[in-house]
């Protein structure tokens, strides 16, 4: 069946980044973040694709309902892997759908304008959008920009909007991850005191 709200004609092209991106929790498939799926193909494309766990089947990135991104924002081409945020949504965002502009590629995208206006739109359209950057087998580290960057936004200073992303990216790369791991078929935070 296919999704409805989904841009039409926008496909995932050659892009497999959810399959490297996302931990998986099903009962068919356990998969950290960051680390490829033992499914997927060299050449790209899944070798389970009929058979794939029902996560897989139902998960879309973002770009793929936001009409406002063009194909340039594919994930693989960008470098900005746009999630879902369904938990930790702060006091006031109620009923907002909210976004995670996930660095996956070149760090330096924060200060593309075609990043800074597609964030700075969702902002100043209430939505609440996090900046999140992770490493392999770790959990994301995600920092709200509403508060912080809707002053810069609202008085146009371009220098000071690229100050804050870059300030936001460096809280989320350097603030200490939690390490996963993969046990008796579950995603579990690796305890400090047990062997890695």
């Amino acid at each position: 069946m296919t999704n409805k709200l989904l841009v039409e004609n926008r496909d995932c092209g050659d892009c497999v980044v959810c399959c490297i991106e996302l931990t998986i929790e099903d009962p068919d498939l356990v998969k950290l973040p960051g680390v490829p799926c033992e499914h997927l193909l060299k050449k790209g494309g899944c070798s389970i694709y009929e058979t794939r766990p029902q996560t897989c089947k139902n998960w879309d990135c973002m770009g793929r309902f936001m009409p406002l991104l063009d194909d340039s924002w594919r994930p693989d081409i960008k470098g900005v892997l746009v999630k879902r945020v369904f938990d930790n949504i702060p006091a006031g965002y109620e009923g907002k759908i909210a976004l995670a502009f996930e660095i996956i590629g070149n760090k330096s995208v924060i200060h593309d304008m075609d990043f800074i206006e597609v964030v700075g739109g969702y902002i100043v359209q209430g939505f609440p959008c996090f900046l999140s950057f992770g490493k392999p087998k770790f959990v994301s580290r995600m920092v709200l920009l509403n508060e912080k960057l809707m002053p810069a936004i609202e008085g146009r200073n371009l220098p000071e909007i690229k100050k804050l992303l870059s300030s936001a990216l460096k809280s989320c790369a350097k603030h200490p991850s939690v390490r996963l791991m993969k046990s008796n078929g579950k995603v579990i935070t690796l305890n400090p005191t047990m062997k890695k």
